[in-house]
């Protein structure tokens, strides 16, 4: 009984508490170190909030709290309860945060202080803030399969209009608060002032996309090989010698032939590539073609 207990209690604080906790850390410090002091806006509902700071000198955890709250019963009886309450949670705490860091003496902010080097600063901020936030989004994905915010509402427009597409609807209204920044961040100075915010967006959301991308996909990324050939014992041993990976042999019928062939599998690490081609290449009655695995799980690595 009492390792039953224990196992709940694991799987509730790895489920739940760690996800919420470390994004909405992760997201609060990413938007007040770097998002922030930069003058931009990253799209969606923190880039709205962001926005609003910049236009009503209020903290933008404020601001996330105003958005967030409607949107968390829109998606508790539309969507969900888990992902409601996950990704409300974790936005509170972001909120929470946000306004903690503004009493806090002292606490650290990445913007160039002299007015020397903007534009460099600003690009290094919007790929750091990118990564940070970037990390927030993979965390809440995983746990609860929702970013909570915009894409709340791009979900519960499509639950009524099925034709509008969840993603389309996201980034539209991600588009919407970056062309905002255009305005937001207004100088008199000129055109390519103006649009340098509107490119730092970018570039954060980009860099988001990308670290999002890598954290869901898995770092355990590998190749798959499917060799079809006449010495499927000769190849496998070699591979097996030269990558310490094993392969996995299978009949297979070609359709325009109709012959049987051998067709090998394998999975292999991105370096050994060119090691595998080399042991084809002394084959030359052999056809192969390989592919990226996304996450690979068992006793693949050594």
């Amino acid at each position: 009984m009492k390792l039953d207990t224990s196992k709940k209690i694991k799987f509730f604080i790895t489920a739940f508490v760690l996800p919420v906790l470390i994004s909405g850390i992760v997201r609060a410090l990413g938007i007040y170190i770097f998002v922030s002091p930069n003058h931009f806006a990253p799209g969606g509902i923190n880039g709205a909030a962001v926005l609003l700071e910049y236009a009503t000198h209020w903290n933008s955890g404020y601001f996330l709290l105003m958005l967030n709250v409607p949107l968390f019963f829109l998606a508790f009886f539309l969507l969900g309860k888990k992902e409601a309450i996950l990704s409300t949670l974790s936005m509170l705490l972001t909120s929470g945060l946000l306004i903690v860091f503004d009493h806090i003496p002292n606490f650290p902010k990445f913007y160039d202080l002299e007015g020397t080097e903007p534009i460099a600063y600003g690009l290094l901020a919007a790929v750091a803030g990118g990564i940070f936030l970037g990390i927030a989004l993979a965390v809440m994905l995983r746990s609860c399969g929702t970013a909570g915010g915009t894409a709340i509402l791009a979900a519960i427009v499509n639950k009524k209009w099925k034709f509008i597409s969840v993603s389309w609807l996201t980034s539209l209204l991600d588009a919407i608060v970056v062309f905002a920044s255009f305005f937001v961040y207004y100088s008199p100075v000129g055109f390519a002032a103006n649009l340098v915010p509107v490119l730092l967006a970018l570039v954060s959301l980009f860099v988001t996309s990308k670290t999002c991308d890598v954290i869901i996909n898995g770092f355990k990324t590998a190749y798959k090989f499917e060799i079809i050939t006449k010495e499927p014992e000769a190849i496998a041993r070699e591979i097996m010698e030269k990558t310490h990976h094993g392969a996995t042999m299978m009949r297979a019928t070609g359709m325009y032939t109709h012959e049987e062939h051998d067709v090998l599998v394998c999975i292999i690490r991105k370096r050994q590539i060119a090691e595998v081609q080399r042991i084809i290449k002394r084959y030359p009655d052999t056809f192969a073609f390989f592919s990226p695995t996304s996450e690979v799980y068992g006793k693949f690595l050594k």
